[in-house]
């Protein structure tokens, strides 16, 4: 490999020091009736191991058709990911890392500080796709999985690692023992498009820590990928630094379901610690008949007072505290969010020393305040154990919906 230059040296000893400080009727629509499956760690149980030692290797591995099915597995070292290669040729995806179907990306088991992916030499064009921006490692196709590394990430990309791969109907990540800073997104989950319309993610993200982006983690049903079906398990992970600890969304998508579960995960020193939504619209487009469930146990929403951002690529949030809760959010355009239902239960978490409202909630909300954002969203708000304490400032509706069909209940 190359040497790093100074200011590369200087990046990736911040990312390794932040490293050492973290610690009208939706009855169709029902919750799931059995646990997040997890997705295995492959490498664990692997059939074909491909090992790398240097950058060209990885690239060589990974964009290798024959290596579908693989584990690739990286030697300590930083490698540095770059459009093009040696001899100024273009490189396959522009430097972007895409794995195959079933292929798992895995550094050093126990130490996820000695194998670093460094994108910061990548150019807007490496994060070109037709609907937008895309991440620095994609994965989408089969089961995939993102082990025991750092990636030292790009404020262009849309994610570290990003879903949004096509090509089989179901898909499954896994991202565990992951430190990602300075991306819009440390891991973006997400179905966007008509193309993953009615597609399953299931996802477990495990001992992972997520910083210095727009989002820590984005959830999402994307602009048109009705009837998609998202699940993620998350466990003992840190999100920090963001203007958004988390968003979990439909937004502009119909007829989809996100299911989360969170234990032990904790959400702090970002603007907002997390916006949990059922159907959003924040341009033309509705969602609608949407169902959103997020579980939490032991995790913690607490000091969420960061003011300053390293990363502004994404919209322009201004509602900054704890938790930030709605079940049809039309933010520019009322009457296009009907039919969508919410349901978050905190189970021994803590929800405190936010800035401005530790916990906001509301079954309806419209920027359009002469017009309701649509009707019959529910927000059910379940508070178990020593969350029973916790304040929520919520209402039904705002504005007022003359119909009442719009509500927000809580339950203690």
């Amino acid at each position: 490999m190359r040497p790093l230059s100074y200011a590369r040296h200087v990046y990736i000893v911040g990312v390794i020091a932040a490293l050492s400080t973290a610690c009208n009727d939706a009855s169709h629509i029902t919750e799931p009736t059995r646990p997040v499956p997890l997705v295995d760690s492959q490498h664990e149980n692997a059939g074909t191991v491909v090992h790398v030692a240097d950058v060209e290797q990885l690239y060589a591995a990974v964009n290798d058709p024959a290596n579908v099915g693989t584990t690739i597995l990286l030697a300590p070292g930083t490698y540095v990911l770059s459009a093009k290669d040696a001899l100024g040729a273009d490189r396959a995806n522009v430097g972007r890392l895409e794995l195959q179907q079933d292929m798992s990306l895995v550094g050093v088991a126990g130490h996820r500080d000695v194998v670093i992916i460094d994108a910061t030499a990548l150019t807007a064009a490496s994060f070109s796709a037709p609907f937008g921006r895309t991440g620095v490692i994609r994965a989408g196709r089969g089961s995939n999985a993102v082990e025991w590394l750092t990636i030292a990430g790009n404020p262009l990309a849309a994610a570290a690692v990003e879903t949004d791969l096509v090509g089989t109907p179901t898909t499954q990540l896994r991202v565990a023992h992951v430190v990602a800073g300075n991306s819009a997104r440390g891991v973006d989950i997400r179905n966007v498009g008509a193309a993953m319309a009615g597609r399953r993610i299931d996802a477990e993200i495990v001992d992972s820590e997520f910083f210095r982006g727009v989002e820590g983690i984005r959830v999402a049903s994307f602009v048109g990928a009705d009837y998609g079906d998202i699940r993620v398990a998350m466990t003992g992970n840190r999100f920090y630094q963001n203007i958004l600890g988390c968003i979990v969304e439909h937004n502009r998508s119909s007829f989809a379901t996100i299911y989360v579960r969170s234990s032990g995960d904790r959400f702090e020193d970002n603007g907002l610690g997390c916006q949990i939504g059922g159907g959003l619209t924040v341009s033309p487009g509705a969602a609608n008949f949407t169902s959103t469930v997020f579980e939490c146990s032991e995790t913690h929403f607490i000091n969420n007072t960061r003011t300053s951002f390293f990363n502004n690529t994404g919209p322009d949030f201004t509602e900054f505290g704890g938790l930030l809760v709605i079940a049809g959010d039309a933010f520019t355009l009322a009457g296009t969010t009907s039919g969508n239902t919410l349901t978050l239960r905190l189970s021994d978490c803590m929800v405190a020393e936010n800035q401005n409202i530790d916990f906001q909630a509301f079954g309806a909300r419209s920027g359009d305040p002469s017009r309701v954002s649509g009707f019959h969203n529910h927000t059910t708000i379940e508070l178990h154990g020593f969350s029973t304490h916790i304040d929520v400032v919520g209402v039904d509706s705002s504005p007022v919906d003359p119909s009442g069909s719009n509500t927000l209940t809580i339950v203690r």
